[in-house]
């Protein structure tokens, strides 16, 4: 009756230990990432999406890099979990031939917190995008899952104003 206890207790640590380095209880979503083009949604016109993510307890930074020829354009995105932050943004790199520009006050409002024992950061963002026909107030919700080996990243986003997701893979770079 002993055994199979232990067998159920190893198990159950040997399935959580992916989601740390070792010796840290710093999850491996932190670390550099490159979009995988061919598993992911279309990402024109970029020709490549780098994440760069630094997690400091609460703190986190998502550093996202959009990249086409030799023009390029970075957003930090820093925030804390469990509590909302506003974050100016210069350039919304969503805007990929729709005509759509950050408007409001120029912030996004991000809230966060932690999922599946660690392993999906859920990210909401609230801002106003200026169009042609005005300004709307657009949520995108966002989950950063993490694979069970810790060597991809999956970034699914859900976006009030449109009624499709948009996912993109990435590899540890």
């Amino acid at each position: 009756m002993r055994i199979p206890r232990l067998l159920l207790t190893f198990g159950l640590l040997a399935s959580i230990c992916p989601l740390v380095h070792a010796g840290t209880d710093v999850p491996v979503l932190a670390g550099s990432w490159t979009i995988d083009r061919e598993a992911s949604s279309p990402i024109d016109p970029w020709g490549r999406i780098t994440l760069d993510i630094a997690i400091d307890g609460k703190a986190i930074s998502i550093s996202r890099t959009v990249t086409t020829g030799r023009r390029n354009s970075t957003q930090v995105y820093p925030f804390v979990v469990g509590e909302e932050t506003k974050i100016p943004v210069t350039w919304w790199t969503g805007n990929r031939h729709i005509g759509a520009y950050m408007g409001g006050d120029g912030t996004e409002t991000i809230t966060a917190e932690w999922m599946d024992g660690g392993r999906t950061l859920r990210v909401e963002s609230r801002y106003v995008l200026q169009t042609s026909q005005g300004e709307t107030a657009v949520r995108s919700y966002y989950e950063y899952r993490l694979d069970p080996d810790g060597s991809g990243l999956t970034v699914i986003e859900l976006r009030s104003s449109r009624s499709t997701p948009v996912v993109h893979v990435f590899k540890r770079a």
